[in-house]
Protein backbone atom coordinates (compact mmCIF):
# COMPACT_ATOMS: atom_id res chain seq x y z
CA UNK A 1 0.00 0.00 0.00
CA UNK A 2 1.25 3.48 -0.73
CA UNK A 3 0.43 6.69 1.07
CA UNK A 4 -0.77 9.20 -1.50
CA UNK A 5 -2.86 12.31 -0.95
CA UNK A 6 -5.69 9.82 -1.65
CA UNK A 7 -6.07 9.23 2.07
CA UNK A 8 -9.69 10.31 1.64
CA UNK A 9 -11.35 11.44 -1.57
CA UNK A 10 -13.10 14.78 -1.98
CA UNK A 11 -14.51 15.80 -5.34
CA UNK A 12 -13.67 19.41 -6.20
CA UNK A 13 -13.64 21.82 -9.15
CA UNK A 14 -10.42 22.01 -11.15
CA UNK A 15 -11.00 25.65 -12.04
CA UNK A 16 -7.92 27.72 -11.30
CA UNK A 17 -5.70 24.65 -10.69
CA UNK A 18 -2.53 24.23 -12.74
CA UNK A 19 -2.82 21.05 -14.75
CA UNK A 20 0.11 18.62 -14.37
CA UNK A 21 2.52 18.11 -17.25
CA UNK A 22 3.68 14.55 -16.63
CA UNK A 23 5.08 12.43 -19.42
CA UNK A 24 1.89 10.35 -19.39
CA UNK A 25 -1.20 10.03 -21.56
CA UNK A 26 -3.97 11.87 -19.69
CA UNK A 27 -6.19 8.82 -20.25
CA UNK A 28 -4.01 7.12 -17.61
CA UNK A 29 -4.69 9.87 -15.06
CA UNK A 30 -6.70 8.47 -12.14
CA UNK A 31 -6.74 11.47 -9.82
CA UNK A 32 -5.37 14.77 -8.65
CA UNK A 33 -4.83 16.42 -5.27
CA UNK A 34 -4.08 20.02 -4.36
CA UNK A 35 -2.31 21.25 -1.23
CA UNK A 36 -1.96 24.88 -0.22
CA UNK A 37 1.01 26.21 1.68
CA UNK A 38 4.45 27.70 1.05
CA UNK A 39 7.00 26.75 -1.58
CA UNK A 40 10.17 26.97 0.48
CA UNK A 41 12.65 26.15 -2.28
CA UNK A 42 12.64 25.55 -6.03
CA UNK A 43 15.86 24.92 -7.97
CA UNK A 44 15.62 24.17 -11.70
CA UNK A 45 18.81 23.19 -13.54
CA UNK A 46 20.82 24.94 -10.83
CA UNK A 47 18.79 28.17 -11.01
CA UNK A 48 17.03 29.37 -7.85
CA UNK A 49 13.38 30.14 -8.70
CA UNK A 50 12.12 30.05 -5.11
CA UNK A 51 10.87 33.64 -5.15
CA UNK A 52 8.57 32.85 -8.07
CA UNK A 53 7.20 29.52 -6.84
CA UNK A 54 3.44 29.42 -6.20
CA UNK A 55 1.48 28.75 -3.01
CA UNK A 56 -0.03 25.42 -4.01
CA UNK A 57 1.21 22.06 -5.24
CA UNK A 58 -0.68 19.58 -7.41
CA UNK A 59 -0.13 15.84 -7.17
CA UNK A 60 -1.18 13.83 -10.23
CA UNK A 61 -1.63 10.05 -9.94
CA UNK A 62 -1.58 7.65 -12.89
CA UNK A 63 -2.66 4.01 -13.16
CA UNK A 64 0.85 3.19 -14.40
CA UNK A 65 2.28 3.82 -10.93
CA UNK A 66 3.71 7.20 -11.91
CA UNK A 67 3.14 10.24 -9.72
CA UNK A 68 4.02 13.87 -10.37
CA UNK A 69 4.28 17.00 -8.23
CA UNK A 70 3.55 20.25 -10.09
CA UNK A 71 4.10 23.85 -8.94
CA UNK A 72 3.47 27.13 -10.75
CA UNK A 73 6.30 29.59 -11.46
CA UNK A 74 5.17 33.20 -11.69
CA UNK A 75 1.74 34.15 -13.01
CA UNK A 76 2.15 33.48 -16.76
CA UNK A 77 1.22 29.80 -16.75
CA UNK A 78 4.74 28.40 -16.32
CA UNK A 79 4.85 25.14 -14.37
CA UNK A 80 7.44 22.60 -13.25
CA UNK A 81 6.69 18.92 -12.61
CA UNK A 82 8.81 16.40 -10.69
CA UNK A 83 7.77 12.97 -11.94
CA UNK A 84 8.62 9.37 -11.12
CA UNK A 85 7.44 5.97 -9.95
CA UNK A 86 6.31 4.94 -6.51
CA UNK A 87 9.22 4.00 -4.26
CA UNK A 88 9.56 2.41 -0.83
CA UNK A 89 6.89 2.79 1.86
CA UNK A 90 8.57 2.94 5.27
CA UNK A 91 5.33 3.12 7.28
CA UNK A 92 1.59 3.65 7.03
CA UNK A 93 1.94 7.44 6.91
CA UNK A 94 5.06 7.94 4.81
CA UNK A 95 5.72 7.50 1.08
CA UNK A 96 8.94 7.70 -0.88
CA UNK A 97 9.02 8.20 -4.63
CA UNK A 98 11.76 7.72 -7.18
CA UNK A 99 12.36 10.57 -9.63
CA UNK A 100 13.40 10.07 -13.25
CA UNK A 101 11.99 13.14 -14.99
CA UNK A 102 11.64 16.89 -14.44
CA UNK A 103 9.38 18.79 -16.86
CA UNK A 104 9.44 22.56 -17.44
CA UNK A 105 6.52 24.07 -19.35
CA UNK A 106 6.35 27.79 -20.17
CA UNK A 107 2.60 27.60 -20.73
CA UNK A 108 2.90 29.17 -24.19
CA UNK A 109 0.87 27.64 -26.99
CA UNK A 110 3.08 25.97 -29.57
CA UNK A 111 6.16 25.90 -27.31
CA UNK A 112 7.22 22.38 -26.37
CA UNK A 113 7.91 21.60 -22.74
CA UNK A 114 11.49 20.78 -21.70
CA UNK A 115 12.01 17.30 -20.28
CA UNK A 116 15.16 16.46 -18.32
CA UNK A 117 16.12 12.91 -17.36
CA UNK A 118 17.17 12.86 -13.71
CA UNK A 119 18.00 10.53 -10.84
CA UNK A 120 16.64 11.30 -7.41
CA UNK A 121 13.63 10.97 -5.16
CA UNK A 122 10.80 12.57 -3.17
CA UNK A 123 9.41 11.96 0.29
CA UNK A 124 6.28 13.09 2.08
CA UNK A 125 3.94 12.15 4.93
CA UNK A 126 0.18 11.96 5.44
CA UNK A 127 -1.21 15.50 4.79
CA UNK A 128 -4.42 14.72 6.66
CA UNK A 129 -2.53 14.76 9.96
CA UNK A 130 -1.39 18.36 9.88
CA UNK A 131 1.35 20.26 8.03
CA UNK A 132 3.56 18.10 5.83
CA UNK A 133 6.69 18.75 3.79
CA UNK A 134 7.07 17.42 0.26
CA UNK A 135 10.76 17.27 -0.57
CA UNK A 136 12.16 16.28 -3.97
CA UNK A 137 15.82 16.28 -4.99
CA UNK A 138 17.45 15.09 -8.21
CA UNK A 139 20.44 15.50 -10.52
CA UNK A 140 20.28 15.45 -14.31
CA UNK A 141 22.54 13.48 -16.62
CA UNK A 142 24.43 16.77 -17.17
CA UNK A 143 24.99 17.22 -13.45
CA UNK A 144 22.38 19.96 -13.08
CA UNK A 145 20.62 20.21 -9.70
CA UNK A 146 16.84 20.09 -9.23
CA UNK A 147 15.20 20.64 -5.86
CA UNK A 148 11.63 21.21 -4.64
CA UNK A 149 10.54 21.71 -1.06
CA UNK A 150 6.92 22.59 -0.31
CA UNK A 151 5.43 22.94 3.17
CA UNK A 152 1.64 22.64 3.47
CA UNK A 153 -0.38 24.92 5.75
CA UNK A 154 -2.01 21.99 7.55
CA UNK A 155 -5.33 22.15 5.72
CA UNK A 156 -6.39 18.86 4.09
CA UNK A 157 -5.78 18.44 0.38
CA UNK A 158 -8.59 19.04 -2.09
CA UNK A 159 -8.97 16.01 -4.29
CA UNK A 160 -10.66 14.58 -7.33
CA UNK A 161 -10.91 10.89 -8.17
CA UNK A 162 -11.24 9.98 -11.84
CA UNK A 163 -11.72 6.29 -11.25
CA UNK A 164 -15.14 4.79 -11.92
CA UNK A 165 -15.09 2.87 -8.64
CA UNK A 166 -14.22 5.93 -6.53
CA UNK A 167 -17.05 5.40 -4.06
CA UNK A 168 -16.08 1.81 -3.38
CA UNK A 169 -12.40 2.69 -3.10
CA UNK A 170 -13.13 5.49 -0.66
CA UNK A 171 -15.12 3.20 1.61
CA UNK A 172 -12.35 0.62 1.70
CA UNK A 173 -9.74 3.20 2.65
CA UNK A 174 -11.79 4.94 5.34
CA UNK A 175 -13.03 1.73 6.95
CA UNK A 176 -9.58 0.26 7.48
CA UNK A 177 -7.61 3.21 8.87
CA UNK A 178 -6.91 3.07 12.61
CA UNK A 179 -4.64 4.44 15.32
CA UNK A 180 -3.59 3.63 18.89
CA UNK A 181 -1.48 6.27 20.60
CA UNK A 182 1.59 6.79 18.41
CA UNK A 183 0.74 3.73 16.30
CA UNK A 184 -0.98 4.26 12.93
CA UNK A 185 -2.27 1.50 10.68
CA UNK A 186 -4.40 0.48 7.74
CA UNK A 187 -5.19 -2.41 5.42
CA UNK A 188 -2.58 -3.20 2.77
CA UNK A 189 -4.02 -2.63 -0.68
CA UNK A 190 -3.82 -5.61 -3.06
CA UNK A 191 -2.39 -7.93 -0.38
CA UNK A 192 -3.61 -11.41 -1.47
CA UNK A 193 -3.51 -12.59 2.15
CA UNK A 194 -5.69 -9.74 3.43
CA UNK A 195 -2.97 -8.19 5.56
CA UNK A 196 -2.87 -5.02 7.64
CA UNK A 197 0.10 -2.99 8.87
CA UNK A 198 0.50 -0.81 11.96
CA UNK A 199 3.54 1.42 12.37
CA UNK A 200 5.27 3.41 15.08
CA UNK A 201 7.78 6.05 14.03
CA UNK A 202 10.89 5.61 16.21
CA UNK A 203 12.84 8.57 14.83
CA UNK A 204 13.25 10.42 11.55
CA UNK A 205 15.00 7.44 9.95
CA UNK A 206 13.49 4.45 11.75
CA UNK A 207 10.07 2.84 12.04
CA UNK A 208 8.76 -0.30 13.76
CA UNK A 209 6.11 -2.11 11.69
CA UNK A 210 3.78 -4.94 12.78
CA UNK A 211 2.02 -7.00 10.12
CA UNK A 212 -0.82 -9.52 10.41
CA UNK A 213 -3.02 -11.31 7.88
CA UNK A 214 -5.99 -13.62 7.50
CA UNK A 215 -3.72 -16.68 7.76
CA UNK A 216 -3.01 -15.58 11.36
CA UNK A 217 0.57 -14.70 10.51
CA UNK A 218 2.19 -11.99 12.62
CA UNK A 219 5.56 -10.41 11.91
CA UNK A 220 7.79 -7.65 13.24
CA UNK A 221 9.56 -5.49 10.65
CA UNK A 222 12.06 -2.68 11.09
CA UNK A 223 12.60 0.12 8.59
CA UNK A 224 15.76 2.21 8.58
CA UNK A 225 16.49 4.78 5.89
CA UNK A 226 20.27 4.24 6.20
CA UNK A 227 20.06 0.55 5.28
CA UNK A 228 20.62 -0.23 1.62
CA UNK A 229 20.42 -4.01 1.23
CA UNK A 230 20.96 -5.54 -2.19
CA UNK A 231 18.74 -8.24 -3.77
CA UNK A 232 20.88 -11.12 -2.45
CA UNK A 233 21.86 -9.52 0.85
CA UNK A 234 21.79 -11.46 4.11
CA UNK A 235 21.34 -9.96 7.55
CA UNK A 236 21.73 -10.96 11.18
CA UNK A 237 20.65 -9.30 14.38
CA UNK A 238 19.94 -9.61 18.08
CA UNK A 239 16.52 -8.84 19.54
CA UNK A 240 15.68 -8.14 23.17
CA UNK A 241 12.61 -7.08 25.13
CA UNK A 242 13.12 -5.03 28.31
CA UNK A 243 16.78 -6.02 28.27
CA UNK A 244 16.17 -9.77 27.94
CA UNK A 245 17.42 -11.41 24.73
CA UNK A 246 14.71 -13.04 22.63
CA UNK A 247 15.92 -15.93 20.42
CA UNK A 248 15.46 -15.30 16.71
CA UNK A 249 15.47 -18.05 14.11
CA UNK A 250 16.60 -15.58 11.49
CA UNK A 251 16.46 -12.11 9.99
CA UNK A 252 15.30 -11.71 6.38
CA UNK A 253 15.73 -8.77 4.02
CA UNK A 254 12.27 -7.60 2.95
CA UNK A 255 13.60 -4.81 0.73
CA UNK A 256 16.54 -2.42 0.71
CA UNK A 257 15.35 -0.59 3.83
CA UNK A 258 13.34 -3.22 5.74
CA UNK A 259 14.27 -6.27 7.82
CA UNK A 260 11.76 -8.90 8.98
CA UNK A 261 12.48 -10.65 12.29
CA UNK A 262 11.80 -14.38 12.37
CA UNK A 263 11.07 -16.40 15.51
CA UNK A 264 10.68 -20.17 15.57
CA UNK A 265 8.51 -22.04 13.13
CA UNK A 266 5.83 -19.35 13.16
CA UNK A 267 6.36 -15.60 13.30
CA UNK A 268 3.38 -15.09 15.61
CA UNK A 269 5.64 -16.14 18.52
CA UNK A 270 6.69 -12.48 18.60
CA UNK A 271 3.20 -11.18 19.31
CA UNK A 272 3.22 -11.88 23.05
CA UNK A 273 6.53 -10.15 23.90
CA UNK A 274 5.59 -7.14 21.76
CA UNK A 275 2.27 -6.90 23.63
CA UNK A 276 3.70 -7.32 27.11
CA UNK A 277 7.03 -5.45 26.99
CA UNK A 278 7.84 -1.77 27.40
CA UNK A 279 10.90 -1.57 25.14
CA UNK A 280 12.24 -3.39 22.08
CA UNK A 281 15.95 -3.30 21.23
CA UNK A 282 17.42 -4.59 17.97
CA UNK A 283 21.09 -4.72 17.04
CA UNK A 284 22.32 -5.41 13.52
CA UNK A 285 25.94 -4.70 12.71
CA UNK A 286 26.76 -1.26 14.07
CA UNK A 287 23.10 -0.23 14.12
CA UNK A 288 21.26 -0.26 17.46
CA UNK A 289 17.54 0.53 17.45
CA UNK A 290 15.42 1.09 20.55
CA UNK A 291 11.65 1.49 20.38
CA UNK A 292 9.20 2.13 23.21
CA UNK A 293 6.22 -0.22 23.04
CA UNK A 294 3.65 2.05 24.69
CA UNK A 295 0.11 1.09 23.57
CA UNK A 296 1.47 -1.89 21.63
CA UNK A 297 -1.27 -4.16 23.00
CA UNK A 298 -4.01 -1.77 21.83
CA UNK A 299 -2.26 -1.41 18.46
CA UNK A 300 -2.15 -5.19 17.98
CA UNK A 301 -5.83 -5.54 18.94
CA UNK A 302 -6.75 -2.96 16.30
CA UNK A 303 -4.40 -4.63 13.82
CA UNK A 304 -6.37 -7.88 14.11
CA UNK A 305 -9.66 -5.97 13.88
CA UNK A 306 -8.40 -4.48 10.63
CA UNK A 307 -7.56 -7.96 9.33
CA UNK A 308 -11.11 -9.13 10.15
CA UNK A 309 -12.62 -6.15 8.25
CA UNK A 310 -10.36 -6.19 5.21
Amino acid sequence: MRVLFYWSLLVFSLAGVAMPTNAQDLSNLTGMAVLRGHCEKLIMAGKDLSDHCGSQIVQSIYNTGRTGFTVTIGDKGTVATFSGLEGAKPDADTQLQDLDLVIFNLGIEGVESTKSSVKGGCGYSNPFKGPTTISCQATSDKGEAYFLQFRSDGSPPKMTDLRKDADAGTKDIVDTNFAAGEWVGSAMKDDPEGGCLVTKQVDRKTALMLYANKNEAFSVNIFNRDWNFGPQAKATGELSFDGKVFPLSGVSVRNEHVLTLQAGAEEDNLESPVRNSTKLTFKSGKKRIEARLTDSGKAIDKLWECVDRS
